[in-house]
């Protein structure tokens, strides 16, 4: 005989190896607790997604899970300053987002997660909305209308 065939022999001879008796019973619905009295030790469960959603921002008028468009659905950091306008005594900004659509504001316009705080010649400066219940300051953000090695001097 072969080596193998001997050590298998011998194995399964001694009783090393048993068959399984913990089967899946038919009809046990996919993520129901298993009564095999199996303790994770405090260990977070590996098939879990370590990716946690966002949550759903607030849409105008507060309602939220509404789909977001126009000015409120561009976020700050895809944001581009594609020009400055002035009317009377008034400055706007044309305001491009990632899908190259362009837009229109003014001072207090807002966005995803910012409100338009001032523009200028140069630029508009955004301010970022907080959590509510944060202590954190409202961060500033300055879009230039041109990139800074563009800039005139």
């Amino acid at each position: 005989m072969k080596p193998r065939i001997l050590i298998f022999a011998f194995v399964m001879a001694a009783g090393v190896v048993r068959p399984v008796s913990a089967q899946i019973p038919v009809g046990t619905k996919v993520g129901e607790p298993t009564t095999s009295g199996y303790d994770s030790g405090g260990r977070r469960d590996p098939f879990m997604s370590l990716i946690v959603p966002k949550r759903p921002v607030a849409g105008p008028g507060g309602i939220v899970g509404r789909a977001l468009s126009g000015l409120t659905s561009i976020s700050i950091s895809d944001v581009t300053v594609t020009g400055i306008v002035t009317v009377g005594n008034q400055k706007m900004c044309l305001l491009q987002g990632a899908d190259r659509q362009s837009y229109v504001a003014k001072v207090g316009a807002r966005i995803m997660d910012a409100t338009i705080k001032s523009i200028d010649a140069q630029g508009v400066v955004f301010v970022e909305q907080t959590e509510p219940g944060s202590t954190a300051r409202p961060q500033e953000t300055r879009k230039t209308l041109r990139p800074a090695a563009e800039v005139i001097r």
